[in-house]
């Protein structure tokens, strides 16, 4: 009766689990309504990227669409990735300058100028154990000093915590409680005093979702998007074992073919997918 009633219990849990993960994993409903982002003009869009590079293998084509129309894009990168590199003759400070210049080439191709660039500098995987009070202060402030229509951030996710390797799960969480603390105002009130007023995000877009519910048709500008990506010389191929900062012809077209064939496509179609909120 007992090992009866053991097994009982453990095929319970199993159950349980299961219909947990079936829940987590289950596709939201596709966005139906008539506020398309991509056709919007003349707002403000801030993006967060917790290293230089989550911002272009997430939603560059969605940036190029929205540079095209006309909008203002601000970009913030946590980290510096002074640490992505296995070369053993690299140092972590000409890494980190290797990469904000990379960065500042890839936001040029899409149409952004690196005037919009903000550069936190933090090291790379180490962002988790920054003075999270600090830096929330630090991100509410620019949500408020920039005032924008949309925010574009990692998932930290929705009805659980979605899992993410350390930078990006600690850039999830303290913009997801930045993005709060600059709707109120007795939040931080010093940066009332400052002149910041409090700002409500009106639409956050979060990339690296597993329920996503909103996909950006990106075909049009997939060679800019994919171009930008790729300036991220650095981080691919030998370059990550033995950095010299050239590509040849044949490794450039090598990359953005395999590139190409790793972004998501529907129906014939290169698109993004974020999860829209609300």
């Amino acid at each position: 009766m007992r090992r009866l009633q053991v097994e009982l219990i453990l095929l319970l849990f199993a159950f349980l689990a299961t219909a947990g993960l079936a829940q987590i994993a289950s596709p939201s409903p596709e966005y139906s309504g008539p506020d398309r982002i991509e056709e919007w003009t003349e707002k403000t869009v801030l993006v967060f990227s917790p290293h230089p590079d989550d911002d272009m293998f997430t939603c560059a084509g969605t940036l190029a669409l929205l540079a095209d129309n006309g909008n203002e894009i601000h970009v913030v990168v946590y980290s510096s990735g002074n640490a992505g590199s296995r070369d053993p003759k690299m140092t972590g400070e000409r890494l980190a300058r290797i990469r904000r210049a990379e960065e500042e080439r890839a936001l040029e191709i899409l149409g952004i100028p690196s005037a919009n660039l903000t550069w936190m500098g933090f090291d790379d995987g180490m962002l988790e154990y920054v003075d999270a009070r600090e830096l929330t202060r630090t991100v509410a402030a620019e949500i408020r000093r920039l005032r924008p229509n949309v925010v574009f951030a990692p998932d930290p996710g929705a009805l659980y915590e979605q899992y993410h390797k350390s930078d990006h799960r600690a850039a999830a969480f303290i913009t997801a409680d930045a993005i709060r603390a600059a709707r109120w105002r007795l939040y931080f009130p010093e940066l009332e005093e400052q002149g910041l007023k409090a700002w409500n995000v009106p639409l956050r877009f979060f990339y690296y979702s597993v329920n996503p519910n909103y996909s950006v048709d990106t075909t049009a500008v997939i060679d800019r998007a994919l171009s930008a990506l790729a300036a991220n010389v650095s981080q691919f191929g030998r370059q990550v074992d033995v950095y010299d900062g050239e590509q040849t012809p044949d490794e450039r077209a090598t990359l953005m073919e395999r590139l190409k064939e790793r972004t998501a496509t529907d129906d014939g179609r290169h698109v993004e997918r974020f999860r829209r909120e609300p």
